[in-house]
């Protein structure tokens, strides 16, 4: 197939050179030549996708995450689902040069000119990093876009038709992208009804494709639906959970949202030229792609989101001057030569944002420019041939990371199988240990009274596992006890202390588990900034604290992001302490007090019980917002706080 494309489309062997060389450089940066999983196992759900996908583990049942069946697609290397990620990522290479090296065309008919913007284009896309993936997908969707409503002139042309069928795939990677592509096909679609008045077949060669490749991974077509109603409930809680807002947000966000708003305009200006008020429909799927941009670097406002967004900026302002640059070199000569202006100030904007995160990251030597520049080095373009000449390279380096997480965290002998919380299962893979995942696999993402109930629930059920690994390390500086907050009361009643091992609390399950009675002590309502004293008892204190947003929090979550909350607690021993408070979380219920800081205190409570930790017992708790007043309009005010007296009764055997 391959081999007849190229000859219909590249008669001629002295002019494929240009294009074939565009295709080699695309391929050393997509092809998965680089191993993982890396000697750090915080990235450890990179590992659980791949592992769930090489079981058949059902997404929507037994893994609900943020990722799909083909989320090991994302990074990382296993040796299990190696083979599948050369075939998709060869398929998504070759298709993505298509498609890409006919918008070059369409930017330039000189081969020359063309062959560089693609290079351009190619080359931010390809830069790797933690999250290339999601700028790789950006990139995708915009080649979509721009494809059919600027550069193709058929209806139906065979680039659209294998960049829809492949979509399919690439929704099923991470929700974001099933989320931005249907978006983008939905527009195409609503624009073929109404204004090219054509059968939408994109939109439903999309839905089968999804179902497709849903099926081809192994998936059952009944948890489809789960799948889709879990991952929009993540979403949903994604926002208030995982924000970060540094303190130099403001002016970030304020130059981000001015190089969106220029992208857009020229585009605006492009479209109505050329179509008049039918432009609406490419600018409406282009206002998707870079909302979904600053919606990116807005949450989690850390370097690395800034790094991502940065790069799919620049992506989206190559790809813009594809399209518009052709239109607005007919206008007067300053209106095309401004559009060169825009692309210089945004490269220049981009470049300095770029090597300034880098630095936050103390990574002072890291630039834009020598990042692009190592894509073109010949060792990289030619690295993947070395799995020719060397084709156990990836597991050799693969069994050495797994080497070291072993001598980081060294293990005696477990038998049965294993969960780790809240989220380092590296170890278990590292060690060769039976994995036994719970639904929600990283404990940070319990994010609902619903999820966290799937966790809680997984511990009571027959799919429990023998034993557990458990530490303390919040994704961010939330109270400790939210993350899977009910699983923590299955934990200390249904196992029992063995030990503590490279720092984690090992646990097993108890042949005779015992159980725990939740008693009523107070049910009030709380405001903001309005201090409430804990009773003081010789047992834990369990809360379940209502909080729920206002119609203006909900706006907030899906433009932007609410002011964060607090929970200020002061302990019996006069410390007074501040951490995040996440409202899904505290509506789940969460160990109130005693407060356990760190694991050390969480293994003295499942040894010993409260006795040794009545220093850390709460005397009072106050919840705020993270504003000057302390009150935020996205919360309502009244808070219905329930404390429980806890008992937990543990059989003997």
């Amino acid at each position: 197939m391959l081999a007849g494309l190229l000859a219909k489309y590249f008669p001629q062997p002295r002019k494929c050179l240009l294009p074939l060389s565009a295709l080699a450089y695309l391929f050393s940066g997509f092809f998965p030549w680089v191993a993982g999983p890396p000697a750090s196992p915080d990235d450890s759900w990179q590992l659980v996708l791949h592992a769930a996908f090489a079981q058949h583990l059902q997404f929507g049942r037994d893994i609900i995450f943020t990722f799909g069946p083909y989320g090991f697609l994302y990074g990382g290397y296993y040796p299990a689902t190696y083979p599948v990620c050369i075939l998709a990522w060869a398929l998504i290479t070759f298709a993505f040069w298509w498609a890409g090296w006919r918008v070059a065309n369409h930017f330039s008919s000189n081969q020359l000119i063309a062959w560089l913007w693609f290079i351009a284009f190619a080359g931010i896309a390809g830069i790797r990093f933690d999250q290339s993936f999601d700028v790789r997908l950006t990139g995708w969707i915009l080649l979509l876009l721009f494809l059919n409503f600027f550069v193709e002139k058929r209806s139906i042309s065979p680039r659209q038709i294998i960049l829809v069928f492949l979509s399919g795939m690439f929704a099923l990677v991470k929700f974001n992208g099933f989320i931005e592509l249907s978006a983008v096909v939905i527009i195409i679609a609503l624009a073929d009804i109404f204004y090219r008045r054509r059968w939408p077949w994109m939109a439903f060669l999309f839905a089968g494709s999804v179902l497709f490749f849903w099926m081809l991974s192994g998936q059952t077509l009944a948890w489809f639906g789960p799948f889709l109603r879990y991952a929009c409930v993540l979403s949903g809680g994604y926002t208030e959970a995982m924000m970060l807002s540094p303190s130099n947000e403001a002016a970030t966000l304020f130059s981000l949202l001015l190089a969106l708003a220029v992208i857009m305009a020229l585009t605006v200006y492009a479209a109505w030229k050329q179509t008049r008020w039918s432009g609406i429909y490419p600018v409406a799927g282009l206002f998707v792609i870079l909302f979904m941009i600053f919606k990116h670097d807005c949450v989690r406002h850390d370097p690395l989101h800034e790094i991502t967004t940065t790069l799919e900026l620049l992506l989206a302002t190559v790809a813009c001057l594809a399209v518009t640059q052709p239109l607005l070199r007919m206008e007067k000569r300053w209106i095309g030569a401004g559009n060169y202006f825009v692309v210089l100030f945004i490269f220049l904007y981009g470049s300095f944002n770029f090597n300034r995160c880098y630095r936050e990251e103390n990574l002072p030597n890291e630039r834009l420019w020598v990042d692009f520049a190592w894509t073109l080095n010949i060792k990289n373009l030619f690295a993947p041939l070395r799995l020719i000449r060397d084709p156990g390279h990836l597991q050799n380096v693969y069994a050495e990371n797994l080497g070291e997480i072993r001598n980081q965290f060294p293990l005696p002998p477990i038998k049965g199988t294993v969960d780790v919380y809240p989220w380092r299962q590296a170890i278990i893979f590292a060690h060769g240990l039976q994995y036994a995942p719970r639904p929600i696999i990283q404990s940070y993402s319990a994010f609902t009274p619903e999820l966290a109930e799937l966790n809680a629930a997984h511990l009571r059920g027959d799919q429990a596992p023998h034993n557990l690994l458990f530490e303390i390390i919040p994704a961010n500086p939330d109270y400790p006890s939210l993350a899977d907050g009910p699983s923590w009361l299955e934990m200390l009643s249904r196992y029992e202390f063995v030990g503590i091992e490279s720092g984690f609390v090992w646990l097993k399950h108890s042949l005779q588990p015992g159980q725990y009675h939740l008693s009523p002590l107070t049910n009030t309502i709380i405001n903001f900034g309005k201090s409430v004293s804990i009773p003081a008892t010789n047992t834990l204190v369990w809360a379940e604290l209502e909080i729920h947003r206002t119609f203006w929090g909900d706006l907030a979550c899906i433009f932007y992001k609410p002011p964060a909350l607090e929970l200020l607690v002061s302990l019996r021993d006069g410390q007074a302490l501040k951490f995040h408070l996440n409202s899904g979380m505290a509506r789940s219920g969460f160990l109130l007090s005693p407060l356990i800081q760190n694991t050390a205190a969480f293994a003295s409570l499942a040894k010993n019980g409260v006795a040794d930790l009545t220093e850390s017992q709460v005397t009072k708790a106050t919840v705020v917002a993270e504003t000057q007043s302390g009150y935020s309009l996205a919360y309502q005010p009244n808070m219905v706080l329930r404390l429980y007296q806890c008992d937990i009764q543990r059989n003997q055997e």
